[in-house]
């Protein structure tokens, strides 16, 4: 599991180093998590999850802010789909659910953002939202933030949808593998039900 001494691979400022300390500390954790994420998030006869692990190929000078893990169910890949993500900032873990710039025009074409409100509003206290999955920084998933969210993704072009759960360097549960396991995998069960309203919406048959 992961713990406080893991965000110490963003302190290595080359790419190359950084990107070592990747492969040999963090992924093979979100490998072995990825088969119980994946578990936890299958339901009866639906369609089956992948783990997609980042490999940061685009990197050739600059080392990676963040890294993680996505899930999707598309094999091939999740940045075109609704997906879940865990992952690391360099000051946080993230548990997220993200309708990214490369799905959104299809998640547009089938409904409206605004039908996820009442689900989004049912969010248990500590989750936090988004428009920008590359940058850091999130607001507290409060009713008015969840509006201007909402109305930020319908009427700029860029604007994403990130919403979830992050623990900060330094909690106790980075001390607690088995709470630790339980916030993720709880987190991710809290999510589900907006992925499925979204991915129902894009399954659904056109009129």
């Amino acid at each position: 599991m992961f713990t406080n001494q893991d965000f110490e691979i963003f302190n290595d400022p080359t790419l190359a180093g950084r990107m070592q300390l990747i492969k040999t500390v963090i992924d093979p954790k979100f490998e072995q998590l990825a088969p119980l994420i994946i578990d936890h998030l299958q339901q009866p006869n639906g369609a089956l999850f992948y783990a997609h692990v980042a490999k940061h190929l685009r990197r050739h000078k600059n080392p990676p802010v963040d890294t993680w893990v996505a899930f999707s169910q598309n094999k091939r890949s999740y940045k075109a789909w609704p997906h879940f993500e865990l992952g690391l900032w360099p000051d946080r873990l993230f548990i997220y659910f993200d309708i990214l710039d490369e799905c959104k025009p299809s998640v547009q074409a089938k409904m409206a953002i605004k039908d996820l409100t009442p689900k989004l509003m049912a969010l248990p206290a500590g989750y936090v939202i988004s428009n920008n999955h590359g940058e850091a920084k999130t607001m507290p998933a409060t009713p008015a933030n969840i509006t201007a969210a909402i109305q930020k993704f319908d009427q700029y072009k860029h604007s994403e949808l990130v919403v979830g759960r992050s623990v900060q360097v330094g909690d106790p549960l980075f001390d607690n593998p088995t709470e630790l396991t339980a916030t993720i995998l709880t987190t991710f069960e809290q999510l589900l039900p907006i992925y499925e309203q979204v991915m129902t919406a894009i399954n659904s048959k056109k009129q």
